[in-house]
């Protein structure tokens, strides 16, 4: 961008953050959009992970990387075939553009990113040039429209809501499921939350403190709480069995504690994103007639977008119930250690 240079949140390897100046991404191609960043969030599974070695993923990390992928923006510039994107749009989880001397972790909390308008790349025939969207369903792109009047800190969370969302339909629970929970962050009161708007009958939730739990049960109406380093679980459970356990937290002991609780043929859903090194699951160890569905990442929540919207409008899901606290970008490393000190149940940076 003419010598621009743009902000950017990197990882730096000793388990710390640092905002770093990088220049600025810029499109190059007729079908990508401009988005200047307004706000990320600070995902406490991937983000948190790739910070503190923690990540799993197929992609190892080399570092210093560039991390994000909760951002919302406003699109500030588009290429000559795009037509279903325009100037001043506010749009969703653009991502940004690898810049040399760093990792790329999608850079969704750069200052600028990209996006594409998919819906003209399909219509054009020219998907070979777009590896990334090839073959691609345009409604499973990621990027969004953001509603008029909606907060940034609100449009930040519309993700990790249709993430929550889709993971408990990708589950199988509805309308009379019962379901047991294991976290008490933003992600478990999304979950709870979402298993009662999809009509499960007992919701239960399982954490370590006792004010988020209490938060869960007074927003999401959860129908037991339980603090398993105060209370002993079994105990509190009985005799009960679920249709479906989520793991909220990524625990090879929630995912086998779980498994002992479900009916025949129930399924333990595995959302938490999995730390490097405890991933080892002993199948042997598991109940007879389980199932094991994993999440880590997320699958067609794009799809979820307009239902998340309209249950928004309706006042079912206030996206402000589910993040605590909004810091400029320049603190970030503040609110990395908020989020690890438990100070912070979900910290969202802002750009202007």
């Amino acid at each position: 961008m003419n010598g621009k240079m743009m902000k950017a949140v990197c990882a730096k390897g000793d388990g710390t953050v640092e905002v770093v100046e990088v220049p600025a991404t810029d499109i190059s191609g007729d079908y990508e959009c401009l988005v200047r960043i307004t706000a990320c969030g600070l995902c406490s599974g991937t983000d948190i992970k790739i910070i503190t070695y923690g990540w799993a993923g197929e992609q190892k990390v080399q570092y210093p990387a560039l991390i994000g992928h909760e951002g919302v923006g406003v699109i500030e510039k588009v290429g000559s075939k795009v037509r279903n994107w325009k100037v001043g749009d506010r749009v969703t989880c653009p991502m940004g553009m690898p810049v040399e001397g760093y990792d790329w972790k999608w850079g969704g909390m750069n200052g600028y990113g990209i996006t594409l308008d998919v819906q003209a790349i399909k219509e054009d025939g020219v998907e070979d040039d777009y590896p990334m969207v090839k073959g691609m369903d345009p409604v499973d792109f990621l990027t969004k429209r953001i509603p008029e009047g909606m907060s940034d800190p609100d449009a930040v969370m519309i993700l990790t809501l249709k993430e929550n969302y889709s993971a408990l339909k990708n589950f199988g629970v509805t309308k009379g499921s019962r379901v047991l929970i294991f976290g008490d962050g933003a992600v478990a009161l999304g979950l709870t939350t979402f298993a009662k708007c999809l009509g499960a009958e007992w919701v239960g939730n399982i954490g370590h403190h006792d004010d988020r739990l209490a938060r869960i049960q007074k927003l999401a109406k959860a129908d037991l709480i339980v603090n398993s380093h105060k209370e002993d679980v079994e105990a509190a459970i009985g005799d009960r069995k679920f249709d479906v356990v989520v793991d909220a937290v990524g625990s090879i002991e929630n995912i086998l504690q779980g498994a002992k609780y479900l009916v025949p043929g129930g399924l333990v859903g595995i959302y938490g994103v999995l730390k490097k090194g405890h991933a080892m699951l002993d199948l042997q160890e598991l109940p007879n007639n389980v199932r094991i569905q994993m999440l880590n990442w997320p699958y067609q929540e794009h799809r979820q977008h307009e239902e998340m919207l309209a249950l928004i409008k309706e006042g079912k899901v206030d996206p402000k119930e589910f993040y605590s606290h909004v810091l400029p970008v320049e603190e970030a490393q503040k609110g990395l250690e908020m989020i690890l000190k438990r100070e912070a149940y979900k910290v969202i940076f802002t750009y202007e």
